[in-house]
């Protein structure tokens, strides 16, 4: 019984059972995300739907960061999960098939905000979140395959994880709130390179919440929505058999959320980064020159072919799910950062010249081994005959090569410094850093949401 097995884990855990390795990570995720979404704040998706939720209204329960006001506590993780997704500059992970921290820290800061709760309570209810979706998603993989986002639909399930808990429900009400989100879930992935892909971490966010609070008043849902014939698992996996045995599989012995989050050092879809730093390696230390490039064979698995779907980008969206743009912007300038995702930056004469040289080939180990999943090899031919190449196997900012959390504060003070004052930048990063020890969060969802600057 996978769904009775996720809900005792959701019921029972307390934060004294977690790794301090676990809540250190946790931790780092936070304070990144965090950064990202006040980074996202002024981006044309997030003020549409902003100006939504201001038009419709509601009891102020939480703020939404950087803007000034209050919503509901649904509707705050709404628009901040949108919001924190909407740059692709934040985290993801292999476990959980796409990107955590968006999807399922909305809804937990959404909810202490609302019933004043502890910076301990926020990370356990964090965590959580994070361990549920990563011992359902391994299971779920021809789900992302055929083409479901799997940040909306197993991070709704995250979501509703992490509001249960926080609402302290007993575990029959925890298999109801799976099952309520279970039903909520979507995200089509056709839609990434459009304002809609980040919308579906705020849905997950909001998803997770709903479905809590409606368990709370006594709303039903099937039991074991996880493993049932036509439960969550098989049917978005649109009826593929499924090892559903493994579904929570280690809950409680073997947290993921170790070593499983990869903080992103470049604002683009995670499927682009190994070929970025593959390109930026082949310009810095090969002496490789976009002027001089007559073709790029990129070298990766199949499924990151599905994620980075925009082989021939106009806008910057677009942009960021191109490993062709990226690749040519990165052999072009030599660095990928925020200003490279306007419409203007992708339409660049020499960016749209290289972009057609860059070539996708899925060799069959790359296929094969789990552990090649987000590498790619880059083989460029260059115009006087003279090949160079370069491989990645894990993207920067993995733990195998982690940005640490000096990296991760400096990305932090660069993305929150576009919204707060350099105080109220060090304020926040001081008390993220020792979030355990505040006893309420209401005061640093104060300064987030009033936007100083």
């Amino acid at each position: 019984m996978s769904t009775e097995k996720i809900a005792r884990f959701i019921v029972e855990t307390s934060y004294e059972d977690l790794p301090a390795e676990a809540v250190g990570d946790a931790k780092e995720a936070i304070l990144d995300c965090i950064g990202v979404t006040l980074a996202g704040n002024k981006e044309p998706g997030v003020q549409f739907l902003t100006d939504y939720v201001k038009e419709e209204g509601g009891t102020p329960e939480a703020g939404i960061l950087g803007y000034g006001f209050k919503s509901t506590a649904s509707q705050a993780a709404w628009v901040n999960g949108t919001m924190a997704h909407v740059l692709d500059y934040d985290d993801y992970s292999a476990f959980v098939l796409g990107h955590p921290t968006v999807a399922l820290l909305p809804a937990a800061l959404a909810m202490g905000e609302k019933y004043r709760l502890s910076g301990k309570e926020i990370l356990l209810s964090y965590i959580i979140g994070f361990e549920v979706g990563a011992k359902i998603g391994p299971v779920c993989l021809q789900h992302y395959l055929i083409g479901w986002h799997v940040t909306s639909t197993i991070g709704s399930l995250g979501a509703a994880a992490i509001a249960a808990k926080l609402l302290n429900l007993n575990i029959d009400e925890v298999k109801m709130a799976l099952g309520i989100a279970a039903s909520m879930a979507s995200g089509l992935k056709q839609n990434f390179g459009t304002m809609t892909k980040s919308f579906h971490a705020g849905n997950a966010a909001r998803n997770g919440i709903v479905a809590a609070l409606l368990a709370q008043k006594g709303f039903t849902a099937d039991k074991s929505i996880l493993e049932s014939p036509q439960g969550f698992c098989k049917t978005f996996a649109g009826g593929a058999d499924l090892e559903l045995e493994k579904i929570g599989e280690g809950l409680g012995e073997k947290y993921d959320i170790i070593k499983g989050i990869v903080i992103k050092p470049w604002p683009s879809c995670g499927g682009t980064h190994t070929s970025i730093e593959a390109a930026l390696t082949l310009r810095e230390k090969h002496g490789v020159k976009a002027e001089d490039v007559e073709k790029i064979e990129l070298r990766t698995s199949e499924g990151i072919r599905t994620a980075t779907i925009h082989s021939r980008p106009k806008t910057g969206l677009e942009g960021k799910f191109s490993n062709e743009y990226c690749i040519s912007r990165a052999l072009i300038d030599g660095e990928v950062g925020l200003s490279d995702f306007t419409d203007e930056r992708v339409m660049q004469k020499e960016a749209q010249e290289l972009i057609p040289k860059v070539n996708y080939v899925h060799p069959k180990e790359m296929q094969d081994d789990i552990f090649q999943i987000f590498a790619s090899e880059l083989v460029v031919t260059l115009k006087d005959g003279s090949v160079a190449s370069h491989k990645v196997m894990s993207p920067k900012g993995e733990k195998q090569n982690p940005l640490g959390w000096e990296g991760i504060s400096t990305k932090f003070n660069d993305c929150a410094g576009l919204v707060l004052s350099s105080q109220d930048t060090e304020t926040c990063m001081d008390t993220l850093s020792n979030l355990e020890s505040v006893e309420d969060i209401t005061q640093l969802m104060g300064i987030l949401t009033s936007g100083s600057k």
